[in-house]
Parts: structure tokens; C-alpha cells; sequence
């Protein structure tokens, strides 16, 4: 029992390991990043001002 929960102890610290070394090594898409935020952002402005104008029209 010993031995397997090294071998799992072991499997555990190497996924571990193996995604902090992919987080640093693989650089990040800033320009997609970005325009998935961007796109979002409009999505909440476009859903925030239907809300406000369904709003003044219940008012």
C-alpha cells in the first residue's frame, strides 16, 4: 500500500511540475486575450443598456 501511494504521490507532483513548466515555457495570445475581452466588454455594455431602456419603458 505504501508503494502506491508513493507512485501516486509521485504521478501527482509531476502533473504538477509539467504545468507550471508549460505556464512558463508557452507564451500567452495577447491579441486573441484581448479581443475576447473586448468583445465581452461590448456584450455587457449592449446587455446593460437593453436593461436600462426595458427599464425606462416599464417606468
Amino acid at each position: 500500500m505504501c508503494k502506491v501511494s508513493t507512485f501516486v504521490t509521485g504521478v501527482c507532483v509531476g502533473m504538477v511540475a509539467g504545468a507550471l513548466v508549460e505556464v512558463m515555457v508557452i507564451p500567452r495570445p495577447k491579441t486573441r486575450k484581448t479581443a475576447v475581452g473586448k468583445a465581452m466588454q461590448r456584450m455587457g455594455n449592449a446587455v446593460d443598456s437593453a436593461l436600462e431602456t426595458v427599464a425606462e419603458k416599464m417606468n
